[in-house]
């Protein structure tokens, strides 16, 4: 159905392949035509990310520190005179995206199943999975610094056992990241924890919430377990289990590639700082093909980009 004729590029035509059946299509034989891969499908990437319309090329953000605390004064004593910090900056620029199909005209009239409509709805579909397959890159490597989208302000991965503030002549401001331990009861504790005494840029304390806890699917029956168990899970005791009491929501993500992969987020939070920048949706451009065959060509294209700047509104807890 789909062949290359020549140096160009794939064309589907009427040609008579036995092969691969393409003789089907012009004969009227196919009673239905069973096609998965036009199945809606859902993009999970936005459950993880703030996402952003934007009209330029590309933006840059800036890392600052605010003032440092007051200090007591004695009687006569001049009054001291801050002024914020400047830390590293984060660049996103726009990626462009695109697909296409050509149709000959004898395909178009003589084809029993409205091949073309079925094609150029799939252009949005498969631009869809390709948006979601880029921005699911930054999670499925949150330790890796390959790309630019891996690394924030402090030049470190997304999960870093050694993320750097602001604050001058101390590491109170230092956090870390990443728990690296299965899901368990202390795990999920230890999660909570961090986000409950998270520190800022200066070292002085901010708060954050666990809010959201995004797993692979294998983990399911244990986060059910951990999250919904009226009792503590996985030990014979008679313990209220309080987890449930901090409303988390679980989000399984398939498009995750570790069968081991869990991490928490403080998604509601103002501070949230893992970010797709959108500036064009997938488009649709129908024309006639630039010659005199009366072909049809249909055109999508996309723009848009994702990466972080401040990760401390996530929390890995195994890769």
């Amino acid at each position: 159905m789909a062949e290359t004729i020549g140096t160009s590029t794939p064309i589907v035509s009427t040609r008579f392949d036995i092969t691969s059946g393409k003789d089907l299509l012009k004969d009227g034989i196919i009673r239905n035509l069973f096609d998965n891969t036009s199945k809606t499908t859902e993009q999970f990437y936005k459950k993880l990310v703030k996402e952003t319309k934007v009209k330029d090329e590309w933006y840059k953000d800036q890392r600052m520190a605010g003032l440092e605390e007051a200090v007591e004064l004695a009687e006569g004593q001049n009054i001291p005179i801050f002024a914020p910090t400047l830390g590293g900056t984060k660049t996103y620029t726009q990626s462009q995206w695109g697909a296409g199909i050509r149709m000959t005209f004898k395909m178009q009239k003589f084809n029993r199943i409205d091949l073309w409509q079925k094609m150029t709805k799939q252009l949005a579909r498969i631009q869809k999975i390709a948006k979601d397959v880029e921005v699911h890159k930054l999670f499925n490597n949150p330790t890796a610094t390959t790309y630019d989208y891996n690394t924030g302000f402090d030049t470190l991965a997304l999960a870093s056992t050694a993320h750097t503030g602001l604050l001058s002549g101390s590491t109170t401001d230092n956090f870390s990241n990443y728990l690296n331990a299965a899901p368990s009861v202390a795990g999920v504790e230890s999660m909570r924890y961090y986000f409950a005494t998270k520190l800022n840029d200066l070292g002085t304390f901010m708060g954050a919430k666990l809010d959201t806890v995004v797993y692979n699917p294998p983990l399911h029956p244990t986060m059910r377990k951990i999250f919904a168990s009226d009792y503590i899970p996985f030990e014979e005791s008679n313990t209220i289990n309080v987890i449930p009491e901090w409303k988390v929501k679980l989000v399984e993500d398939p498009m995750l590639t570790s069968t081991t992969m869990w991490f928490g987020l403080d998604k509601g939070s103002d501070l949230y700082d893992i970010n797709v920048l959108t500036s064009m949706e997938p488009d649709l451009l129908i024309m006639d093909a630039p010659d005199t065959t009366r072909d049809r060509v249909a055109t999508s294209m996309q723009f848009f980009t994702f990466g972080f700047g401040y990760p401390g509104m996530f929390y890995l807890g195994r890769l």
